[in-house]
């Protein structure tokens, strides 16, 4: 198993039964593949679905059925789609128990810092500052001093993973 999978595997676990949960972009979208069984969660993806599952099986792909990073999923019995508008009012209303995200740095309080990193697919922060703020667990796995750290919002990650 590869450092992401199971950094993945590892923050799955951290997942309780009934929670809503956002993966954000790369890393987290790992963690659908590895929700413990007999825990029951509801996925939610910022684009718009609620209801989002695990990777499709290849062979298996619909090319209408994306995560937010673009990558083939599967969605869950009684899944909804919406548009974005929804999804940000869901996410800024307090309905998403756990979020999911990388970040350019966190600190050892909890304080995030994310805005870009050079030359990858996702240049701005997205929804970042919107679900931080909105979820009621924030999840990330990386670590760094205070004194880097640019922009940023404070005491917003409650848990970091190694």
């Amino acid at each position: 198993m590869d450092v992401k999978r199971f950094i993945a595997q590892r923050v799955a676990k951290e997942l309780r039964h009934g929670d809503v949960v956002n993966l954000g972009i790369g890393l987290p979208t790992l963690v659908a593949d590895y929700v413990p069984e007999g825990v029951e969660v509801t996925l939610q993806a910022e684009h718009g679905i609620l209801g989002s599952g695990p990777a499709a099986e290849p062979g298996k792909e619909d090319p209408d059925i994306i995560n937010a990073g673009g990558f083939y999923i599967t969605v869950q019995p009684g899944a909804s789609f919406f548009d974005s508008a929804t999804s940000f009012a869901i996410i800024r209303g307090g309905h998403v128990d756990v979020t999911i995200l990388g970040a350019l740095q966190v600190d050892e309080k909890g304080n995030l810092a994310n805005w870009m990193v050079p030359g990858k697919k996702v240049t701005g922060m997205g929804g970042a500052m919107d679900l931080v703020v909105g979820a009621q667990r924030s999840s990330s796995p990386w670590s760094t001093p205070t004194k880097v750290l640019r922009k940023f919002w404070r005491n917003v990650i409650s848990r970091l993973q190694p």
